[in-house]
């Protein structure tokens, strides 16, 4: 199923932050990460009841290469929001208000 991907604003700026620290660290690896937080996406837009539920109505999905990151997410009707791009050695109290 087709959602409209709708990134809050936290997690769109997550996200392009660990791009251009990918990049920085070495040229391709930004774009390596985004496109497997791309697939991820993808992934759970077609199934999200796959994935594990962690507070309210938020879903994770856990990277593979990347595997300090995972994306958060929750579904309504025709939307799929990214609420956060979160690595892993981050305080997770910084999360948990997003996720309600």
């Amino acid at each position: 199923m087709s959602r409209t991907i709708i990134f809050q604003p936290a997690a769109r700026t997550e996200f392009a932050q660990a791009i251009s620290w990918y990049e920085h660290e070495r040229p391709g690896l930004g774009r390596a990460f985004a496109q497997e937080v791309c697939q991820a996406i993808e992934s759970g837009q077609d199934q999200p009841e796959r994935f594990r539920l962690v507070r309210g109505g938020a879903r994770i999905i856990r990277l593979r290469r990347f595997k300090a990151y995972a994306i958060y997410f929750a579904t309504n009707g025709e939307v799929f929001s990214v609420l956060a791009v979160f690595h892993g050695a981050r305080n997770p109290a910084e999360l948990h208000p997003r996720l309600k």
